[in-house]
């Protein structure tokens, strides 16, 4: 799962060896910081930094919790458009729009 919420970009799967933890990915550190946030467990979760890896930062949290976080996302949306919402002329703002157009192409084309 991809999640783009104003507080981050999350990627998320399943622990290989235990269906009961999530492996939430991300390419920024404070992302997944501000996500623990959420979590009623957090103090148990642990950032780990994997340069190699196609995402530097990853994290393990039970499943519940993250069910928990991505509540506490939806439940503070305070906006009718995300895409002006997560403009701020940022790094991250330039990424989420290319990710918006190209699946806007995909729409088209398809």
């Amino acid at each position: 799962m991809w999640l783009f919420c104003k507080s981050g970009f999350f990627s998320a799967v399943l622990d290989f060896g235990n269906p009961g933890r999530v492996l939430v990915r991300a390419r920024v550190k404070g992302d997944l910081e501000r996500l623990l946030a959420d979590m009623p467990s957090r103090a148990k979760a642990e950032v780990l930094h994997t340069p190699d890896a196609d995402y530097p930062f990853r994290m393990f949290v039970s499943k519940a919790d993250w069910e928990v976080a991505v509540l506490a996302e939806a439940e503070d949306m305070d906006y009718t458009n995300f895409k002006a919402a997560a403009h701020d002329g940022t790094a991250r703002d330039a990424a989420y729009m290319s990710v918006w157009a190209d699946m806007r192409h995909l729409t088209i084309n398809n």
